[in-house]
């Protein structure tokens, strides 16, 4: 059974199905003409990382997911069209993991080592660049020695910090490859517990800007540890990042039963106690619903936390009318966004227009990555898609929907859009994601998501002063209201800022006394990222 199974439209795709199709769509619109015939790309995959002949049905099953395909030969599809290494690799390993029914460690090699483990660490530990496949090999190299030692005491600790560090400020491929050698080593059977450690605190301290990722990593580790994190920060979370993290997280833990009896009723009561609003609250209720359907003995407590212990029903009428209410508006927007995603998927069918290609399955994903509840499931349906030549044309659609009035003014449209295009889109979009970024009249949280979009939609050390002007903008807004989302929008500024190598803004605000004090601490994050650090994680 699928973790998501109903929330939505392509939960019945399977993970094995999600990669063949990879596969499939990346042969079937190749640059190389040749290569879209399937006898001519059996014919040449003989070769490079895989040196074993294969004919057309075995490529076939692999492309309708009949059998599984070995990592050897997604390498070898990435070398004979051309793509960036480990494009592929990467993306299918993050599915096959979100995915799969249980705990998934990931050890197999891809290829024989390319170079010693010992070289691997020492260049980990030391002032030199790693980059992205660096840590895919580290990480490949220390779970394939699950009893390994390292020394002198501290190197795990050294790993993780600087693994984590690089994660949470690298993006698309590098920022995959690290994310998932961060999984394997959550796992690791003698490192795992420092490396769940270091996470916790990094993300109660210095690195809070980027709580919800770190937390949320712990999804996938089954050690005591991380499932005492997740708990600690549902119940005294140290950030409202580190709390939406840990909602997040207890998704999988919940169906992977990582909680106890004891933890299990613990986690009914901060869920309960929840209140689910705010910007960083949108994954309360979709985990609430998780909850009650994988331990329907909760379901009452999670499902109607303002139910009085001694009383049958809801206590008061007036919540049962704004549940209404809600409900009601709910249907609505979601009719309208049924219309978008027919309008997005209605382009699929121009990226080949000479040659009728299967939609089902990118049509499934892209309402998965527009209309699911869970954040997760959006982002991983944006992963799949981004991996693909439909890529820009999909960026293309999303924007040309973000255009659109009636979007713009229903954040509940036009948030999933966003968050799409923050994965899909590039620097042809920038111009979109600033514009609604700072123009009045825009709703907040629409603002908001177009601003988390800058710092990963090519972002531009040139930006002349459109960064400075957009903090400007913002810091305004907030010294009128203080409101929850102007402050979550002004500390995303301070992380497009930073992606952006922006040192000088970063550098003004954490100097400047009367800034928002969360954006100062931010900033000087930031700043005392070391420079190997950030020169990494680009690579």
């Amino acid at each position: 059974m699928d973790l998501h199974a109903g929330e939505g439209a392509g939960a019945a795709l399977g993970r094995r199905a999600r990669i063949a199709w990879l596969l499939r769509a990346n042969r079937l619109l190749a640059e190389e003409e040749s290569l879209r015939s399937l006898p001519v790309f059996a014919g040449a995959f003989h070769g490079g990382s895989y040196d074993r002949e294969v004919s057309s049905s075995t490529v076939s099953r692999w492309e309708t997911s009949r059998t599984a395909v070995p990592w050897r030969a997604m390498r070898r599809y990435e070398e004979l069209l051309g793509l960036p290494r480990n494009v592929l690799i990467a993306t299918a390993r993050t599915v096959w993991r979100y995915w799969a029914p249980g705990p998934v460690v990931d050890v197999d090699p891809v290829a024989p080592a390319a170079r010693p483990l010992e070289d691997l660490l020492e260049q980990a530990v030391s002032e030199d660049v790693m980059t992205g496949d660096d840590w895919d090999q580290l990480a490949e190299g220390l779970c394939s020695r699950p009893d390994v030692v390292l020394m002198p005491s501290g190197t795990w600790v050294r790993l993780a910090e600087r693994l984590v560090e690089e994660m949470v400020i690298a993006d698309d491929l590098p920022w995959m490859l690290r994310f998932e050698a961060l999984n394997r080593l959550l796992n690791h059977r003698r490192g795992g517990p420092t490396v769940v450690a270091v996470c916790g605190a990094m993300a109660a301290g210095k690195a809070r800007l980027t709580a919800t990722e770190i937390v949320c990593a712990l999804d996938n580790c089954g050690h005591p540890a991380a499932s005492e994190r997740v708990l600690g920060e549902l119940s005294s979370p140290s950030s409202a990042l580190a709390h939406r993290g840990a909602v997040m997280a207890c998704f999988r833990k919940v169906r992977y039963h990582h909680f106890d009896e004891g933890q299990l009723r613990t986690l009914v009561r901060a869920v309960r106690d929840s209140a689910g609003a705010g910007p960083f609250g949108d994954q309360v209720e979709p985990l609430r619903r998780h909850l009650a359907a994988v331990h329907p003995e909760y379901a009452r407590a999670v499902l109607h936390p303002g139910v009085r212990a001694d009383s049958g029903a809801p206590g008061r009428s007036d919540a049962r009318d704004h549940r209404k209410t809600r409900r009601t508006g709910a249907m609505s927007v979601g009719a309208v966004m049924q219309g978008s995603i027919r309008r997005v998927t209605a382009r699929l069918g121009a990226v080949e227009p000479e040659r009728p290609l299967e939609l089902n399955v990118p049509t499934a994903l892209v309402t998965e990555a527009l209309a699911s509840p869970l954040f997760d499931v959006r982002l991983y349906a944006a992963f799949l898609l981004a991996a693909t030549p439909y890529r820009l044309t999909l960026a293309d659609a999303l924007a040309a929907e973000l255009v659109r009035p009636l979007t713009v003014r229903h954040e509940e449209l036009a948030v999933p859009l966003l968050e799409a295009l923050r994965v899909l889109g590039d620097h042809s979009h920038r111009a979109l994601l600033q514009r609604l970024a700072v123009t009045p009249g825009v709703p907040r949280r629409t603002a908001y998501a177009a601003v988390r979009g800058l710092g990963h939609v090519a972002p531009e050390r040139s930006a002349g002063d459109f960064l400075r002007d957009a903090v400007a903008h913002h810091h305004g807004a907030w010294l009128s209201s203080r409101d929850p989302v102007t402050a979550a929008t002004l500390e995303s500024l301070v992380y497009a800022l930073g992606m952006a190598g922006r040192d000088d803004l970063l550098t003004t605000i954490r100097e400047r006394a009367d800034y928002f004090p969360a954006a100062r601490t931010a900033a000087a994050w930031w700043l005392g990222i070391p420079r190997h650090h950030r020169a990494s994680a680009l690579r």
